[in-house]
């Protein structure tokens, strides 16, 4: 069984993009394998263009407590302003105009995250976010946590993954659901071990490459039941039941 970290990501806005460029900075619906890289890199303090080929070997399942909503927020950068302190070009001169973009982010999203992987990189990975050299964000700078991210790690992640409190209304607030749906989204360079014939769900641009370029890596997903009980509630309650059922697997 493999060593992991199992991860909380849940915050007023998170924005896990890809392709940058244009005026349209977009976000993919779950936490990209790219933009939890980015946070890992973050916590161990590594510099931008550092080697993450460590990091680039962990497997990721993400668990879609909340999927959250989708928000454009409009921005203008240099409006108003005399030419000489506008936004500078990568020529080094100075912009005559605004520059102006549509930043999409997730509100009210809630996550959980299981990285496996060598026992090295997962002990380091989890020294590193009990006490990270840069904080972690979700996605963007602009994006906190809003919860504690590192939950538990060790061995059997995945399984934890299953069992941990979900971070969404109780089934009241569900029209007296009895059985939650929940998506869950594999990450990694092969199927699922327990599934190896099985083809991926769809493509996601989220591979960097050299000059600003992406390609696209395969993503498997599925939906599975959750008993109505595990739906924990929000805010306070739901941190709550997370503490209470962490001293329960101590």
């Amino acid at each position: 069984m493999s060593r992991g970290v199992l991860l909380h990501l849940s915050g007023p806005l998170q924005s896990w993009g890809g392709p940058k460029g244009g005026r349209v900075r977009g976000t993919h619906s779950v936490p990209t394998r790219s933009g939890v890289t980015g946070m890992l890199a973050a916590v161990l303090g590594r510099p931008r263009g550092a080697d993450i080929g460590d990091l680039e070997e962990l497997v990721h399942l993400v668990r879609v407590d909340r999927p959250g909503k989708r928000v454009r927020d409009f921005h203008t950068v240099g409006g108003g302003l005399p030419k000489e302190r506008t936004v500078v070009t990568a020529g080094g001169g100075r912009r005559g105009d605004a520059l102006l973009f549509d930043s999409w982010y997730l509100a009210d999203a809630a996550f959980t995250v299981a990285l496996t992987g060598p026992d090295v990189t997962i002990a380091r990975v989890a020294d590193a976010l009990r006490c990270p050299h840069f904080p972690p964000y979700l996605g963007r700078r602009s994006c906190p946590p809003a919860t504690p991210v590192l939950i538990a790690d060790g061995v059997g992640v995945e399984e934890l993954l299953l069992r941990m409190p979900l971070h969404r209304p109780r089934p009241e607030a569900l029209w007296g659901q009895e059985a939650q749906p929940v998506q869950v989204v594999y990450v990694a360079e092969r199927a699922p071990v327990a599934e190896p014939g099985r083809p991926a769900t769809r493509q996601v641009p989220d591979v960097g490459l050299v000059g600003r370029s992406w390609t696209s890596r395969s993503v498997w997903e599925s939906s599975r039941l959750h008993p109505a009980e595990q739906c924990a509630g929000y805010g306070t309650e739901f941190v709550a039941a997370l503490t209470e059922w962490r001293r329960a697997i101590a």
